[in-house]
């Protein structure tokens, strides 16, 4: 047994001697835990004492998604996802963001292992959240100053999505290539007039004209098939489902620089707004709303098996 699955089986065994008999594993330390912790508390008569984890709490880790998926690996390897002990049962659920991992067929596929149907948390936070008292909150604004062009956030989350349209097929082209370079899922847009402006063509082909030169690929070609990526976006956009390939984390840097738009000149709190906006719209969340149910069914189920 190597060092890392020594610790695994060390953290499995406190688990087991713990009075927890659902633990629940979450990826990120920044609004992952109010997030989950609600689901939590909107799962009715839940009868099990539970715990919320952190990845950066297991054995050796960092965070993040894979360290939550190596000891998901490590626990089915040793069929240790419901585990008995002294009469004791305990098991676990791993709550994962999607990513493209659909796209990718990387998806682990287990009762205990629970993908967002959409990019990540953020998504549900901003289609699903009150845009104008989360934003009139981070921003210390007046909530009537952004009542006319939040009040609706899955139309908002629409018009943004629409105006990076050209970036995402970017991103999603390096993403099916496996090409690393500037236009990736780790950064914001760096292709629009604004943040929450349409792309600047003269920017998008100046940069496809950069990235077809590192690809090795004549620039027709290279624009030949962001096309294709093109058309792939847009097939999401008309089926509604343009939260799957769309990062949620971008929408706080898009209503930040809305937030200005807006204010036009008023004073107000833009101080790491970004920063702030994610949680503020998370507290406005009404847990008990259907789009829920994807995180509190597996919950039920798993529950169900100690």
């Amino acid at each position: 047994m190597n060092r890392l699955q020594h610790s695994y089986a060390g953290h499995l065994r406190s688990m087991q001697l713990s009075s927890i008999e659902l633990f629940i594993y979450i990826e990120g330390k920044q609004t992952d835990p109010y997030f989950y912790a609600e689901i939590c508390a909107s799962v009715p008569h839940l009868h099990v004492a539970y715990e919320i984890c952190m990845a950066r709490q297991l054995p050796g880790a960092t965070g993040g998604k894979q360290t939550l998926i190596s000891f998901f690996s490590f626990l089915r390897q040793n069929k240790a996802l419901v585990s008995s002990l002294e009469g004791k049962e305990t098991t676990c659920i791993f709550f994962l963001d999607k990513d493209l991992d659909d796209l990718q067929h990387r998806k682990r596929r287990s009762q205990h292992v629970v993908y967002t149907e959409y990019y990540d948390v953020q998504n549900y936070i901003f289609m699903h959240g009150d845009l104008v008292t989360g934003a009139a909150s981070a921003a210390s604004v007046d909530p009537a100053r952004l009542c006319i062009e939040l009040s609706d956030a899955p139309r908002w989350c629409l018009r943004i999505v629409r105006q990076w349209r050209e970036w995402i097929s970017l991103c999603l082209q390096m993403v099916e290539y496996n090409i690393p370079c500037e236009a990736n899922y780790r950064v914001v847009s760096r292709v629009q007039t604004r943040l929450c402006g349409p792309t600047d063509l003269q920017q998008y082909l100046a940069l496809t004209q950069t990235m077809a030169r590192r690809c090795g690929l004549p620039v027709a070609v290279f624009r030949q098939r962001l096309a294709a990526a093109s058309k792939k976006v847009d097939r999401y956009i008309a089926k509604g489902q343009h939260h799957r390939i769309f990062k949620g984390k971008w929408f706080a840097f898009a209503l930040a620089d809305d937030i200005d738009r807006i204010m036009a000149g008023l004073p107000y709190d833009s101080n790491g707004l970004a920063g702030r906006l994610t949680c503020s719209i998370a507290a406005t969340l009404d847990f008990t709303e259907s789009w829920a149910d994807h995180f509190r069914n597996p919950i039920c189920s798993v529950a169900a098996t100690v």
